[in-house]
């Protein structure tokens, strides 16, 4: 299932952020939110569209407020 993996492919990413971020309580912040895509990624395939659309959304938010942003120079 193509969305499955995209899923998992997010929950990746966030690894990766995890893996960069010195802060600790951000960093436990992020493994939550990784394995809350996991746990998506598990379930998708039993959720209704819209379920799965606002969760999905909600994710990228909260994920979104945790990615470091680029500095300008």
């Amino acid at each position: 299932m193509p969305r499955q993996s995209e899923l998992f492919q997010r929950a990746a990413e966030c690894d990766r952020l995890v893996n960069d971020e010195p802060d600790p309580i951000r960093k436990q912040t992020l493994k939550y939110v990784r394995d809350m895509w996991i746990a998506l990624a598990n379930e998708c395939a039993s959720m209704p569209a819209h379920k799965l659309e606002a969760d999905i959304a909600s994710l990228e938010s909260i994920q979104a407020d945790l990615t470091p942003k680029p500095t300008l120079q």
